[in-house]
């Protein structure tokens, strides 16, 4: 069974076997919150076999709840529920491993050379405001230009030309 090492991981892996197990939604003690996780920040929930194949992941650039902790356990609830999640079931959650990526806020991108894919997150963003993202490391691009293609397929953007869009990067920092 995975044993969470940091208390977003933690959070995120009561969650599922909370929800999974039961049905209903855990949630803590407004006062038991830590100040860390009483901050504005978005985050990425992954949920990944034991030889780090990736099962699902569900997140937002941009929070869409007050706290961190809020944030953790609305990813993880909507990325169970989602029915493309079929893999995540109550039989197999001690095979399962979970990381919550934290999100730095996205800085328009004005070179290319200067984003890695292994390092940083991209979001890309059409004029009409619709976008799509990736994490690095998640789906393992080579280049820029194959990250871009994942998150322009994950956005739903139907841009040919790199210079209709806007693009951002991000770091991330993991925690399992």
């Amino acid at each position: 069974m995975f044993n969470p090492k940091t208390a977003y991981a933690k959070i995120a892996f009561e969650t599922i076997l909370f929800y999974k197990t039961t049905g209903q939604i855990r949630k803590m003690d407004e006062e038991k919150i830590s100040a860390d996780l009483k901050l504005n920040l978005s985050c990425v929930i992954s949920i990944v076999d034991l030889q780090d194949n990736l099962l699902a992941s569900f997140g937002k650039v941009n929070p869409e709840n007050k706290t961190l902790y809020e944030e953790i356990v609305a990813n993880t609830i909507h990325l169970l529920d989602d029915k493309k999640n079929k893999k995540i079931t109550k039989e197999n959650l001690s095979e399962i491993k979970v990381y919550v990526d934290i999100l730095s806020e996205p800085q328009k991108v004005t070179d290319l050379k200067e984003v890695k894919p292994s390092k940083h997150g991209i979001v890309v963003q059409n004029e009409k405001g619709k976008q799509g993202f990736t994490v690095p490391d998640i789906k393992k691009p080579k280049s820029i230009e194959q990250q871009i293609e994942i998150a322009k397929k994950q956005g739903g953007l139907k841009e040919k030309n790199i210079l209709e869009l806007e693009l951002f990067s991000f770091h991330i920092t993991r925690y399992d």
